[in-house]
């Protein structure tokens, strides 16, 4: 029984990273929450920007683990061909997925830039912050799902020595 190649390093080193700061965006969104339901019934205090920060939070947690899922192929996808068609079908329609959400993911990426210039000037109220935040905020997470989409490419073009992807069956043929 052979073992599969590990991915390379800086790449794990990119999936870890976004991970953790889907972690780090799950526990603000819960801390933010949970104060704002502490704050309104029991400290009564004037602070009133909990629900702001919950909302960057779910946004980061939104877009980046877009990103985590499609690069862990937990994503939602039609089943119905993968479950009738041949591995070559498979293949092609999971080409042809990858190769749309590419597509998009680099047209919000550029088209959130002038979002950004444009959420600079609309403050969002009781924090620091404006809207330029939640515009970077998905660029960040549309970034990091292109990055990923491009990898695997770049692994499939290789045929799999870039080791930037683990292999999965969609990459073997399973011909007889």
């Amino acid at each position: 029984m052979s073992q599969a190649p590990q991915v390379a390093l800086p790449v794990r080193l990119l999936d870890r990273v976004a991970r953790a700061a889907l972690v780090l965006a799950m526990t603000a969104l819960l801390c933010f929450t949970v104060a704002q339901v502490l704050d309104r019934y029991l400290v009564k205090s004037a602070f009133n920007a909990h629900d702001q920060f919950a909302r960057l939070s779910l946004v980061l947690l939104t877009f980046l683990g877009i990103a985590v899922g499609i690069r862990d192929r937990a994503n939602v996808r039609i089943e119905l061909i993968g479950h009738l068609g041949s591995p070559r079908v498979q293949r092609a329609v999971a080409l042809v997925i990858d190769a749309v959400t590419l597509g998009m993911a680099v047209f919000l990426v550029v088209v959130s830039d002038r979002m950004i210039d444009i959420g600079g000037s609309q403050p969002i109220l009781g924090t620091p912050f404006s809207y330029a935040a939640m515009y970077a905020f998905l660029m960040a997470g549309m970034g990091v799902l292109a990055l990923f989409l491009a990898l695997r490419f770049a692994n499939r073009l290789s045929g799999g020595r870039l080791r930037l992807e683990a292999p999965t069956d969609l990459d073997h043929d399973h011909r007889a």
